[in-house]
């Protein structure tokens, strides 16, 4: 309850924070279950910036009556807004932040990362996901401006990884949110309406990013942090409240090597292992790859036994891209291996005895069913492999899994493992050419959920 004394006072500041606050609070128990997207157009940038986005925005409460509005939608907010830091309700009369108090806007230093998405926001924007993301950009309405997350004043972000964008500014002090593009040129928002009509390609903020947003009114936004002493560096991963993008229930990664991490010399290494690199291996700076040219001499070697004794089960992670030039009908393109002659751990993608495309070394020969990839494009490559284990063996290519499976019943073979191709002089090469960007393994299989989430966070799109 507000004393009849302080009404006034409570309404003038209301309209002073929230002058947008519309006066049907998302929480409010008769608020409608879905709101139409035509319906919120004038009012909200859509997670999806079709051609017109850029004429959309909220509009500005410009008559007296809706000033008045905004008065009771924010006394409603009061009893409904959430601290985005600390979870919990506040009132308007505790926000005392610099960003309410007129102070200048300090710096901040965001850090995206778009390595993960979640499988029901990859679901509903289906279109958006089939070309490669490009770049990252912060949409924003500062404090007490009457710009609305317009898309010409989109503040572009740096990449610093894969799919990890970094930006520190001074320009960021209110409502903000992420904005991907693709290299098609489409552009998705993770901010925007709470609700959203059931025929839409949008999943609305308010199903996967509750817990870090604030609802005002029927739209939802992050907000630069209004707690004291709030650390200047803002972590997030895209359309989540996580601030590093995990994959769900992972199997634990024993060895996990990313190519854009190189910084020079012989070796491919970070603080789990090390690789040694091939006098012929070169290093693609524009791809962040290694490329491998066939040849022995090409080879990376890894002093790691991934052999069934020590690793019962084990799954093991591929990202590769074939040259243009690779002749499948002349190598056997064996990707990575440990093998010494009795078909050991591999990931094959061209030998005819395995039917000519994808396929695993499984201690004997089998079809898998897969063709071999398609040369001059990034692929993700998996295999898992489960000793002894009925039908438990199987490969995936870009996030599908093999059409049929095998059981595994592997020798020891080789202490070390190559990249590449195997070692050792052949009749007929076992070997790829073309570049490598990932290498990774880990203890345990792979579900298919997993498989498919594995090849969304991995997949190199340079």
């Amino acid at each position: 309850a507000v004393a009849p004394g302080n009404r006034g006072q409570l309404a003038r500041r209301a309209r002073h924070l929230y002058p947008h606050v519309p006066t049907a609070h998302r929480d409010a128990p008769n608020a409608p279950e879905r709101v139409a997207m035509a319906d919120t157009r004038d009012e909200s940038t859509p997670l999806v910036a079709r051609d017109d986005a850029t004429a959309t925005r909220r509009a500005r409460l410009t008559s007296a009556a809706r000033r008045a509005a905004a008065v009771v939608g924010a006394l409603a907010c009061a009893l409904g807004c959430y601290d985005v830091v600390s979870g919990r309700a506040f009132s308007l009369g505790t926000i005392t932040n610099w960003a309410f108090a007129g102070v200048e806007s300090p710096s901040l230093t965001f850090t995206l990362d778009a390595s993960w998405i979640a499988k029901d926001v990859r679901a509903a924007n289906k279109v958006f996901f089939t070309s490669p993301l490009s770049k990252a950009f912060i949409v924003k309405h500062n404090f007490g401006s009457s710009s609305f997350f317009k898309e010409e004043e989109r503040i572009p972000m740096t990449r610093v990884g894969l799919r990890k964008w970094m930006l520190t500014t001074t320009s960021v002090n209110y409502e903000y949110g992420f904005m991907l593009e693709n290299e098609a040129g489409e552009k998705l928002r993770e901010i925007g309406p709470a609700y959203v009509g059931t025929t839409g390609d949008v999943v609305a903020p308010s199903k996967f990013m509750k817990d870090c947003t604030v609802a005002f009114g029927k739209y939802r936004n992050r907000l630069v942090s209004q707690k004291t002493g709030a650390s200047s560096n803002i972590k997030a991963c895209f359309a989540s409240c996580d601030e590093d993008c995990v994959l769900p229930d992972a199997p634990k990664p024993i060895g996990m090597l990313d190519a854009s991490d190189y910084t020079g010399g012989s070796k491919w290494s970070n603080s789990q292992f090390s690789c040694a690199l091939g006098s012929e291996t070169t290093y693609d700076q524009a791809s962040k790859s290694f490329y491998i040219s066939g040849t022995q001499n090409s080879l990376i070697i890894c002093p790691h036994d991934i052999g069934p004794k020590k690793h019962p089960d084990i799954t093991i992670e591929v990202v590769f891209k074939l040259d243009p030039t690779f002749d499948a009908a002349s190598s056997y393109g064996w990707i990575f291996g440990h093998d010494n002659g009795g078909y050991d751990r591999s990931f094959i993608i061209s030998d005819e005895r395995f039917g000519g495309g994808v396929a695993s070394g499984v201690g004997g020969v089998y079809n898998s069913g897969m063709p071999t990839p398609t040369k001059g494009v990034w692929h993700h490559g998996l295999a898992v492999f489960r000793q002894g284990v009925k039908d438990g063996s199987y490969t995936a290519l870009d996030g599908v899994r093999s059409p049929r499976r095998a059981t595994a019943n592997n020798n020891e073979g080789l202490p070390n493992f190559s990249i590449g191709g195997l070692v050792g002089i052949r009749s007929i090469p076992h070997s790829m050419k073309g570049y490598i960007r990932y290498f990774n393994f880990y203890e345990g299989a792979l579900s298919e959920d997993q498989i498919e989430a594995m090849y969304v966070k991995n997949t190199p799109w340079p």
